[in-house]
Order: C-alpha cells, then sequence, then structure tokens
C-alpha cells in the first residue's frame, strides 16, 4: 500500500512540478513527478502518494529561498516547471548538484528563450572545449535542449547547449559558473600556445585535440591538489623530442605564471609526449597535401 502525504500547494509551475509545503513539518518543497500539477489549485490541500513524486527538493537556506521566490515571481512558470524537471533528470546522471543551480540554470534558460524569441543568436567560443572537457554534462544539455524544443516550442542551438553543460559542470563541482568559464579558457589558450609554437591548427573536433585538453585538465587538477606522478621515459623524452620538451616548458611557465603552481618535470615530460604526436601528425598530413597536389 502507497503512503501519501498532505501538501498545500503554493505555486504550479507546470502539470509535472509545483512548489508546496509539507503540512506535517511546514517545509516548502518543489516537488517533481508525472501529472502531479494537473487540476491542482494554488492555497488548496492535495494529497500525494509518494510513488508519484519522482523528486523533491528542501527551498534550502533563506538567500536561495530568496532568489528562487523572485525568479518564481518573474518568470513563466512552465519555463521555471521544465528547468526543474531538467535538473531532476541532471542529479540521476550526474549526482547530487548545489542547489544553486535551481536559480542560475533556471534564470539562463528563461534569458536563452527571451533572446531566441528576438532572434539573438548568443555565440560560444569554448563549444568544442565544453564537449571534450564535459562530456557527460554536454550529453545532458542535448537532452535538456530536447525537452526545451517539445515542452516550450523553443530551438535551442548547440551554443547554449555548451552553456547549460557548463551550469551543470559547475554545479557538479560546487563552482561559479565564471569560475568554470575561466578555467576552460585557460586551457583553450594553452592549447593556443602549443598551436603557436608549433605553427599548426589541431582540428577541435579531432580525437587528438580531446586527448591533449583532457590531459592539460587532469595535469593541472593533480598539481593544484599536489599530486605527483613519476615519468620513467624523463630521460628519453627530453634527449629525443629536445623541441617538443623546450615548448613543455614554456607551457609550464605560463601555467606556473597563470596557476602559481609548479608543473614538474614529469608532468612536463608526458605533455612533451603529446605535443611530439602533434608535430609529427602535422608533418603527415603536410606530406599527404604536397602528393596530393604534385599527383
Amino acid at each position: 500500500m502507497s503512503v501519501g502525504k498532505d501538501y498545500i500547494v503554493s505555486k504550479v509551475l507546470n502539470n509535472n512540478v509545483i512548489l508546496a509545503i509539507d503540512y506535517k513539518t511546514r517545509q516548502e518543497l518543489i516537488l517533481i513527478g508525472k501529472g502531479i500539477g494537473f487540476g491542482k489549485k494554488e492555497g488548496k490541500m492535495t494529497n500525494l502518494q509518494n510513488k508519484d513524486i519522482e523528486k523533491s527538493f528542501i527551498v534550502y537556506d533563506e538567500k536561495t529561498k530568496k532568489e528562487y521566490f523572485q525568479l518564481i515571481s518573474q518568470m513563466d512558470g512552465n519555463v521555471m516547471g521544465v528547468s526543474e524537471e531538467i535538473i531532476a533528470i541532471a542529479e540521476k546522471h550526474l549526482g547530487q548538484l548545489n542547489s544553486h543551480i535551481h536559480i542560475a540554470l533556471t534564470d539562463h534558460i528563461g534569458f536563452a528563450i527571451d533572446r531566441i524569441k528576438i532572434g539573438l543568436e548568443m555565440n560560444n567560443p569554448f563549444l568544442f572545449e565544453i564537449r571534450a572537457l564535459y562530456p557527460e554534462e554536454f550529453q545532458i544539455g542535448l537532452l535538456a535542449a530536447e525537452i526545451i524544443r517539445d515542452r516550450l516550442d523553443a530551438k535551442i542551438s548547440e551554443s547554449e547547449v555548451g552553456f547549460i553543460a557548463l551550469h551543470f559542470h559547475s554545479a557538479r563541482q560546487n563552482k561559479k559558473v565564471t569560475e568554470t568559464v575561466k578555467d576552460t579558457r585557460f586551457l583553450k589558450e594553452i592549447i593556443d600556445l602549443i598551436q603557436n609554437e608549433l605553427s599548426v591548427s589541431i582540428d577541435n573536433r579531432d580525437l587528438m585535440y580531446t586527448r591533449l585538453i583532457n590531459h592539460l585538465r587532469v595535469t593541472i587538477n593533480r598539481l593544484e591538489e599536489k599530486k605527483y606522478i613519476e615519468n620513467p621515459l624523463l630521460s628519453n623524452i627530453k634527449q629525443q623530442f629536445k623541441e617538443s620538451y623546450r615548448i613543455s616548458q614554456k607551457i609550464g611557465e605560463y601555467i606556473r605564471e597563470k596557476k602559481h603552481i609548479n608543473v614538474t618535470e614529469e608532468e612536463l615530460g608526458y605533455l612533451s609526449l603529446h605535443i611530439e604526436r602533434i608535430k609529427e601528425t602535422s608533418k603527415i598530413i603536410s606530406k599527404r597535401v604536397t602528393e596530393s597536389y604534385q599527383a
């Protein structure tokens, strides 16, 4: 037998999401479940079975609560309801997210839809980096775009999917979105530096690009956490790949200058291997292009 609880409906956001007060504990909650908002009246009591509530969360601290209620007063309830459904799906796949995402992502989605209505497209300069660095979050972003299209009749661009993915990653890491953007920009700057040193252009859709940017992210995270690794190939790398090691040293200096962390020789050695692969691959591609012109 399913157990039910009494709630006072504060606001119906859409057919699947309501803001309610637990009649017994007096806690304010967001309740999510298929059809639980249908036919509900604000200010009225309703009994909901536990099996009908797929997800619930408490409207946390006073600051978050105040911001959330300001958002409710300003935004279309359907947008808020869809945003909550998207967040619930994200938490199923990504785990518990920082509670501020209920404000930050909802606000972003609402603003994105407003921009779409007036034909204003927002470019995302870090789209390829976001896709490579945060693949799980990006996949949820694509799912969010489908839900928004189907439920709110708004077509979200891939650039917007990237921004949504940033919100998920930030909430997952308990960071501000601005910090995540800063980290992503920094990694892109390092890759630009490598491209300039080698006088090559790496296709950002290529697996090599994905491997490099993820290697850089893991390396910096490891160094920030003061976790150090050994590199038994270091002496050979220094001798055989001198140019690549020189470039990796330059990258190490850049990281030290911007992040105030020391990049060990062992890490520089592993980075040199990635740089060497890029250098050799670009030579092969260049040779093929030359031969095709000569043929």
